[in-house]
């Protein structure tokens, strides 16, 4: 068997990368081997059989001929070759990483520490000043670059400590502030990601010690560092059960005053948490917050957010089509749901995300045989088959089906066992209302009952989580001004 961990590696390069790999294997600093000639070789013919479709055809025997005509077979041979093509290609994406014009400010600091090395302390400082200035124009703040800034430091105390006289701090001070800025960024970054996680899911007890330790930034690098600040105040909010809506319009304000200062990645995922806080107050039962967000993603969208090399997340594009047809904007989102087709990460042959993201259209169109056929049931992302499940419920209940009842059932089952091993206790209240409030409804559905349709109403308003809350009010003010 060949060694596949090479190939795995081998297969993702572009062709432009093929191009470089093949003058990195021909470079006698890098390949001084006596197998260089074979390395090209086995990589001509590896990436050759690829293109034909055929590298799981390959065999050792077949390489070995191709490599060493005319002699007997020896498969060891191929595996040693393997195993040297293997080291090459990691080396060569690591000299490629490393050399990306992005990293050239990486390349000076190193080159820096070599000339400090080396006791040539002139051209020492000639480099620190001129990374120094270089940092000074940079635009944006990030994690990146708090992490040069402290690395910067840090070399500068060095040089500081190898010719210290006695005098001064040697930059010691400078090196742990900034060490405290990056240290303080990249934590509370990571917390705010796992708050973000305990929303959805059940963590484990270990994550949960975690997610519940008190931290908080210091308020002297939040007013010196706005990209500090901003992760403060998401952290605030993360930890906020309830969080207030002033807050949240708080925070957006503050991310567009001071966008100039963050890079397009950056500000992609502030915006992911400030969609997310605007679905978390939706639960809540702030439904003005409904048009709030189709105007952030379709700002978001524009702006390419949403987007990873071209294609959108299932989950991402889930939210933006349920929300657009909250806010009455079915055209648009069937426009979205058609367009976005082909660009949805992880589709699978039958096409399970888009059809149920189209499948809400339907039904929002009132085509509830349409959308009941193209439903799909299979899907392995929970979360869509959660909504699937959810959407069949809403269909039936709208046909006056005798089978509501059986399938109200079904689904309370699959939520109780699901409750304890997947879902977060929010997600889980939020279903267990929704059955429970869908059961009440069913059971007044031939009558025209005023009486139930307000207290139903009330009930549903002050509920705190209830996933289809709109959908629900809806249906229970129906109970009150008609007759069925």
């Amino acid at each position: 068997m060949l060694n596949h961990f090479v190939i795995d590696v081998l297969i993702t390069l572009s062709s432009d990368e093929r191009e470089e790999f093949g003058i990195f294997l021909r470079s006698p600093f890098f390949n001084r081997g006596a197998n260089r000639d074979r390395l090209l070789a086995l990589t001509e013919l590896l990436f050759k059989a690829h293109d034909r479709h055929k590298i799981d055809q390959l065999e050792k025997s077949v390489i070995f001929q191709h490599l060493f005509p005319g002699k007997q077979v020896v498969e060891s041979k191929v595996d040693k070759l393997m195993s040297e093509l293997k080291r090459q290609v990691q080396i060569f994406l690591t000299v490629q990483k490393y050399n990306a014009p992005e990293q050239e400010m990486q390349q000076m600091l190193d080159f820096s520490t070599e000339l400090r090395q080396r006791g040539l302390v002139a051209r020492y400082h000639q480099t620190i000043e001129r990374i120094k200035k270089e940092v000074e124009v940079q635009p944006f703040e990030t994690l990146q670059q708090y992490h040069f800034k402290h690395q910067l430091a840090l070399e500068e105390h060095e040089m500081s400590a190898m010719v210290n006289k006695f005098k001064g701090d040697i930059n010691l001070p400078n090196a742990i502030w900034n060490l405290d800025n990056y240290y303080l960024a990249l934590k509370t970054e990571l917390l705010n990601r796992l708050l973000l996680q305990r929303k959805v899911v059940v963590l484990s007890p270990e994550a949960m010690a975690v997610a519940d330790e008190k931290w908080e930034v210091p308020s002297a690098h939040a007013q010196q560092n706005a990209l500090n600040a901003l992760i403060r105040e998401i952290h605030l909010l993360l930890k906020e059960s309830n969080p207030e809506v002033n807050r949240f319009f708080h925070l957006l304000q503050t991310l567009q005053q001071n966008e100039s200062k963050f890079s397009p990645e950056n500000i992609a995922a502030f915006y992911t948490y400030l969609r997310n806080f605007c679905s978390f107050l939706l639960d809540a039962g702030k439904l003005e917050f409904l048009p709030v967000l189709h105007e952030i993603q379709r700002d978001n969208l524009q702006r390419g957010y949403f987007y990873f090399d071209g294609k959108i997340t299932p989950n991402a594009c889930l939210s933006i089509t349920q929300t657009a047809i909250g806010v009455g904007a079915v055209n648009w989102a069937k426009t979205f749901v058609e367009s976005h087709k082909e660009l949805i990460i992880d589709e699978n042959e039958t096409r399970d995300f888009f059809r149920l993201n189209y499948a809400f259209c339907l039904f929002a169109e009132q085509k509830f045989d349409e959308a009941l056929e193209i439903i799909p049931f299979g899907s392995s992302y929970s979360l869509y088959h959660l909504f699937a499940r959810r959407l069949e419920l809403k269909i039936y209940y709208e046909l006056d089906s005798e089978l509501l009842s059986y399938k109200i059932d079904a689904f309370k089952m699959f939520i109780s066992r699901a409750g304890n091993k997947v879902l977060s206790e929010n997600i889980h209240e939020l279903y267990v209302n929704f059955i429970n409030f869908l059961r009440q409804l069913s059971l007044s559905t031939n009558s025209f009952d005023p009486v139930r349709s307000e207290k139903l109403t009330k009930r549903i308003s002050e509920k705190k989580l209830v996933a289809e809350r709109a959908w629900l009010l809806d249906k229970a003010r129906e109970l009150g001004s008609r007759k069925k």
